[in-house]
C-alpha cells in the first residue's frame, strides 16, 4: 500500500515551534515520511490572516529549511476564493491518483465545526481525518465524537476516533506572536530563528498594520 499523503493546513501566520513540533511528533507516531504544510488562503471558518500570503509563505520556507520531513504545497494560495478542505482533497486526488490514501492533520478544537465543513460527509470519505489532540481537549475528545453523531455515519465517527494521535502541549498560538511584535516584545524562542528576522526585517505585525 502507498505511503499515506500526509498535510496539515493553516494560515502559519507566522509559522511557529508549536505547528512544527506538533507535526513531528504525529509523523512519527503515525509513520509518515513526509508532512506536507498547506498554507491557506481564505480560511471559511477564521479570520481572514493578517499576513500577506507571499510573507507567509516565505516564513514556511525559512522555517523547514533544511528538515527533510517537511514539504510544502501552493494549492489553495494558487486557488480564488475560500479554502475549502474538499476542494484541496479533490485537488490532490487528481494530482495523486485514487489510489494514495491522504490523510489531513486537524486540531481536535475543529471537531465541533466539522459539521459545518463544505461537504463534510464526502470530506470524510475521501480522506483520512487526523485528529490531533491535546490537554484540555483530550479530556473531553469522547464527548467530541459523540456530538458528530448524526451528522456522520459510525463508521466514518470510529475512524475519526481510530486516527486520534496525542501531542505534546506546546502553548504557543499565532495571535500571542503577533500581538508581542505589535507591543514591542520579543519572539525568540517562539518561532525559527530565520522566521523571527523575517517578520522584523518586513515590518510585519507592527501596530497600524
Amino acid at each position: 500500500m502507498a505511503q499515506p499523503l500526509a498535510l496539515m493546513g493553516g494560515a502559519f501566520d507566522p509559522v511557529h515551534h508549536g505547528h512544527l513540533i506538533v507535526a513531528r511528533s504525529i509523523a512519527e507516531q503515525k509513520g509518515y515520511a513526509k508532512v506536507v504544510l498547506v498554507p491557506s488562503s481564505a480560511p471559511p471558518h477564521k479570520r481572514p490572516a493578517q499576513g500577506d500570503p507571499a510573507d507567509r509563505l516565505a516564513m514556511l520556507r525559512l522555517a523547514i529549511e533544511g528538515d527533510g520531513l517537511f514539504e510544502i504545497s501552493t494549492v489553495e494560495l494558487e486557488r480564488s476564493g475560500p479554502s475549502y478542505t474538499i476542494d484541496t482533497i479533490l485537488a490532490l486526488r487528481q494530482l495523486h491518483g485514487a489510489d494514495r490514501p491522504i490523510h489531513w492533520i486537524i486540531g481536535a478544537d475543529m471537531l465541533e465545526m466539522l459539521p459545518t465543513w463544505r461537504r463534510a460527509g464526502e470530506l470524510v470519505e475521501l480522506a483520512q481525518l487526523v485528529v490531533a489532540h491535546r490537554p484540555p481537549w483530550t479530556a473531553g475528545l469522547e464527548n467530541l465524537f459523540t456530538k458528530l453523531e448524526g451528522a456522520f455515519t459510525p463508521e466514518q465517527i470510529e475512524g475519526l476516533r481510530r486516527h486520534a494521535v496525542a501531542t505534546p502541549l506546546i502553548d504557543i498560538s499565532s495571535t500571542d506572536i503577533r500581538r508581542r511584535v505589535a507591543t514591542g516584545r520579543p519572539i525568540r524562542y517562539l518561532v525559527p530563528p530565520a522566521v523571527q528576522r523575517y517578520i522584523l526585517d518586513h515590518g510585519l505585525y507592527r501596530q497600524g498594520q
